[in-house]
């Protein structure tokens, strides 16, 4: 049960083993197109093991300490799971990489967090749930004075406070760090690669919605935000449908994941139609 560095000429094998299975792995498979994209996968290192030529793991390790394990082989028998560990965790140890946060489906970052025996830290919880491209879209909910656009980089100034309260409310551990200059930074390569649709009640800039990772049949919508004052009134309900309607029109399905806690978010996506499929952590650290 070998394990070895995934090479540029092996990426679109990679890729093609993962199509099954997308929705469970969003996160990595976008960063694999986009290393193909970009012909290169420096300097970032991802490691795999195979089993009759198909992938039976693989394992993500970012620069900046972000680990996306992928480990079908935890459906195997014990012996055969302890044969993959033991090689993992041996070819881990040769390598001194920082660890920040371990993002993917709830048994695959518990497996890798026992594999480098790491303690302490926050999990989050989440569901990670899918909308196929095939379901019909409901109507959408008649709003009188609300409307949808898709946002450019010079709605930049628009969004901004609006992420920011995202951020604070949904994102950062430790709200009252929150770094403006960052976010508009990130929220300007956001709006560059990814679909991004503002709501606006009676002119002012209200709620949003987006994809936050593009695959291959899925992309993943994340960012989904209605300021305060505003919530009730089915704004997020509006911009989900519309984004969805941009995702079939693409032949896209849907995936995201929501804290298994928000009962608000959960209502809104039963609502339209996802389905639960697998639960889902961040362990940071």
């Amino acid at each position: 049960m070998n394990w070895e560095p995934v090479t540029f000429p092996s990426l679109s094998h990679v890729l093609e083993s993962l199509e099954g299975r997308e929705w469970s792995c969003e996160h990595l498979v976008t960063r694999l197109l986009q290393k193909k994209k970009t012909h290169t996968l420096e300097p970032d290192q991802i490691w795999m093991t195979q089993e009759g030529g198909e992938i039976a793991g693989l394992l993500f390790w970012g620069k900046s300490g972000l680990l996306l394990p992928y480990f079908p082989f935890l459906n195997r028998g014990e012996e055969e799971k302890k044969e993959y560990f033991t090689s993992l965790r041996n070819h881990l140890l040769e390598n001194h990489l920082p660890i920040h946060s371990i993002v993917g489906i709830r048994s695959y970052v518990q497996a890798l967090s026992e594999i480098l025996q790491l303690e302490g830290g926050l999990q989050v919880e989440y569901y990670l749930m899918t909308r196929e491209k095939e379901e019909p879209l409901p109507l959408i909910p008649e709003v009188p004075g609300f409307r949808t656009r898709p946002a450019s980089l010079k709605d930049i100034e628009k969004i901004l406070p609006l992420q920011i309260l995202y951020e604070k409310e949904e994102v950062l551990l430790q709200p009252e760090y929150v770094d403006p200059g960052k976010t508009r930074k990130e929220l300007e390569s956001t709006l560059k690669e990814q679909i991004v649709l503002m709501g606006e009640y009676r002119g002012v800039p209200v709620a949003k919605v987006g994809t936050n990772a593009r695959g291959i049949r899925y992309d993943q919508i994340g960012g989904v935000f209605t300021d305060l004052p505003y919530r009730g009134r089915h704004f997020a309900r509006y911009l989900m449908i519309e984004l969805l309607k941009t995702l079939k029109h693409q032949k896209k399905s849907a995936c995201l994941f929501v804290k298994n806690k928000n009962a608000a978010a959960l209502h809104l996506y039963e609502a339209l139609q996802f389905k639960y499929r697998e639960p889902f952590r961040i362990h940071y650290f």
